[in-house]
């Protein structure tokens, strides 16, 4: 086998590095692709931190998946605390979450669009139109389309008006329509694709478990901490090199690589079956179509003159949150002490589980499609780096 390193990997969230193994053929027998970024250290960041501090700091592990890291926070924050909060502070919650997913799957097709459609303007007017969209919904709801404000411990700070939840409404119904339209011309392309034998029939596609908690926004009982495995780099990779340049722990559920995300989620709750090559693309689509017919349902139900709050007195305590981000499952756990500071911090992210599926989806593919199966699983770096080395030396 001859040894290659593709860096960077263009197109992805943050900084990633590929080590591929190929025959004389160029086709994958094995490969490893990992975070290549320094760390900076949110997690750590957030001890000794308020309650109040904690939306704020964990929204901003990430600009893409902002929403997502807000809310796993403060469900965490709310299981030590025992806080339910309102039924419209969680559905205009839900909502928010919903449209930081439309955000970031149609900046996925945007990261894709290379790969299948070339330099077509008009298809690359629809993702924009659908990012515009998915921004919109997370702008009313809260407050902001980045790093939204109204996101907060005990539910969400304010309602929206009657105008906010049609509006949002609409923009929905329209990124339906959209990603349809959108999911229709990729399915086409992979079929043809296929049908001309410029692409082998199961490329990017693995068969391993799959992990979610529910479709739209979810379920800390779902998720056993101690079916967990959090293995270092060093557990992981048989490279040193590897092992001194990655900066993610790698996570397996219940001792087995995992697939989390858009996939998972069709999967376990949708009876998704494609077939075609590269299908997580295909269920990254199904995924945002889904998404918009829950907020649609949501806005028929959130009262906008609901309370949207609750607030309690701190405790000590541990708490799980979790929230099914855009790539997948993310857990975050805190530990808070009596006054309501955190005193540790820990977070999971759906890349940790999908960096050992991404390694499986390249085997077997010819080198040439190797950027665009790590892309086709929309690895986020940010989130997912966040273990450093310390080594000590003596003088």
């Amino acid at each position: 086998m001859t040894a290659i390193s593709v860096y960077p990997v263009t197109r992805i969230e943050a900084d990633g590095k590929i080590v591929i193994w190929v025959s004389e053929d160029n086709i994958i027998e094995k490969a490893h692709f990992y975070p290549f970024m320094p760390i900076r250290g949110f997690a750590r960041m957030l001890v000794g931190k308020s309650l109040e501090f904690l939306p704020v700091a964990a929204m901003r592990i990430c600009g893409v998946c902002h929403v997502t890291h807000g809310i796993a926070a403060i469900e965490a924050a709310e299981d030590v605390l025992n806080l339910e909060p309102p039924k419209d502070g969680l559905l205009l919650r839900e909502i928010a979450g919903l449209g930081n997913r439309l955000q970031s799957q149609a900046m996925h097709m945007l990261f894709l669009l290379k790969d299948f459609f070339g330099e077509d303007r008009d298809i690359m007017k629809m993702v924009f139109k659908m990012l515009e969209l998915g921004s919109e919904i997370v702008k009313i709801s809260g407050h902001s389309s980045i790093h939204p404000s109204n996101v907060c411990v005990g539910g969400m700070l304010k309602n929206i008006s009657e105008k906010g939840r049609d509006e949002i409404k609409k923009c929905a119904e329209e990124y339906k329509s959209t990603m349809s339209d959108f999911k229709n011309l990729l399915i086409e392309k992979l079929e043809s694709l296929l049908d001309e034998n410029e692409i082998p029939e199961n490329l990017g596609n693995v068969e391993l478990p799959l992990l979610t908690t529910d479709p739209f926004y979810g379920k800390r009982e779902s998720i056993d901490l101690l079916d967990l495995n959090i293995i270092p780099p060093e557990k992981y990779y048989d490279s040193k090199e590897i092992v001194e340049e990655c900066g993610s722990t790698i996570a397996y559920y219940r001792n087995s690589a995992t697939e989390t995300g858009p996939n998972a989620r069709m999967r376990i709750f949708f009876n998704f079956n494609s077939k075609l090559p590269l299908s997580v693309n295909i269920a990254y689509a199904e995924d945002a179509i889904k998404g918009c017919e829950r907020i649609i349902e949501i806005c028929d139900a959130l009262n906008v003159n609901g309370k949207t709050r609750n607030f309690t007195q701190p405790k000590a305590g541990r708490g799980i949150g979790v929230h099914e981000a855009p790539r997948g499952t993310n857990i975050h756990v805190l530990t808070l002490r009596e006054d309501g500071i955190i005193t540790d911090y820990r977070i999971i992210v759906p890349t940790m589980f999908n960096i050992p599926v991404i390694d499986n989806a390249l085997i077997g593919a010819p080198l040439k499609f190797a950027e665009t199966i790590v892309r086709s699983y929309d690895p986020c770096l940010s989130c997912a780096t966040h273990f450093i080395r310390i080594v000590k030396r003596r003088d």
